[in-house]
């Protein structure tokens, strides 16, 4: 899909200060040609298909997963299947993932996730590896610019992606800082971000799963990712306050 290393990626760029400075024209132009740069580099659409077929079976056996352990989905018709997404959430433990279908349904979703899941052989194999997911080492930055460069890919080609922003799961909770970098791809791509909350989802037998739809963030073409990056972070943290809103309810 990318040019291996060491060959380096060599996107245009442009400082955030100056994207605040030059004009709308010079702007949209930057834009059409940082997204032209990453559409024309390989991108093998049959290989993509198969992860996405793959992907389905893997949802549609999480969603009969879900319903055997009736898990809540509140706000549902706030997903939008119309148009690639972000899809963000709080990050609690190694299940989350299980739980995303029963709400957004078994549309494939790539995940960003940190290369130690390449050494759970078993998961890796039949989960990580045939969906698609992308890989990073958090401690490379080339490995993030090249992860970075994939989640892009997936989305000016029509894809959705998923990126667990707080980069480590955090349990029941205790949801920390999001990384800047899912704000960035969002403005990159001019893609919105989808966000939602889980609870309940840390052990494989705890009782009353949820998981909740919140807001969609658009992230402006001269907003600093910083103030989107904390947008994000509050559309989260709403959707995670409904849940308790709900189970205060019962």
């Amino acid at each position: 899909m990318l040019p291996t290393e060491p060959q380096r990626l060599r996107p245009p760029t442009l400082p955030p200060r100056q994207r605040l400075t030059v004009s709308d024209e010079e702007l949209t132009d930057f834009y059409l040609k940082l997204r032209e740069y990453y559409i024309n580099l390989d991108f093998d659409n049959e290989r993509v298909a198969k992860e996405q077929k793959y992907y389905r079976g893997i949802a549609n056996a999480s969603i009969l997963f879900s319903r055997l352990k009736r898990t809540v989905v509140l706000h549902k018709e706030k997903i939008k299947l119309d148009t690639p997404m972000i899809y963000t959430a709080n990050h609690i433990g190694s299940f989350d993932h299980f739980y995303v279908p029963s709400l957004v349904g078994n549309i494939p979703l790539h995940y960003l996730v940190k290369d130690k899941v390449t050494q759970w052989p078993i998961r890796w194999n039949l989960i990580y590896k045939p969906t698609g997911v992308v890989v990073v080492d958090i401690s490379n930055f080339r490995s993030w610019t090249y992860a970075k460069a994939k989640l892009i890919q997936y989305l000016l080609h029509g894809r959705n992606i998923f990126i667990f922003a707080e980069g480590s799961r955090r349990g029941e909770n205790n949801m920390g800082e999001f990384n800047p970098g899912i704000a960035q791809i969002a403005q990159d791509t001019d893609t919105k971000v989808q966000t939602l909350a889980i609870k309940n989802v840390q052990k494989l037998f705890m009782k009353r799963p949820i998981i909740c739809a919140g807001e969609v963030i658009t992230v402006e073409p001269r907003e600093d990712v910083r103030n989107a990056t904390a947008r994000i972070r509050e559309g989260v943290v709403n959707a995670y306050n409904e849940i308790l809103k709900y189970e205060e309810s019962l």
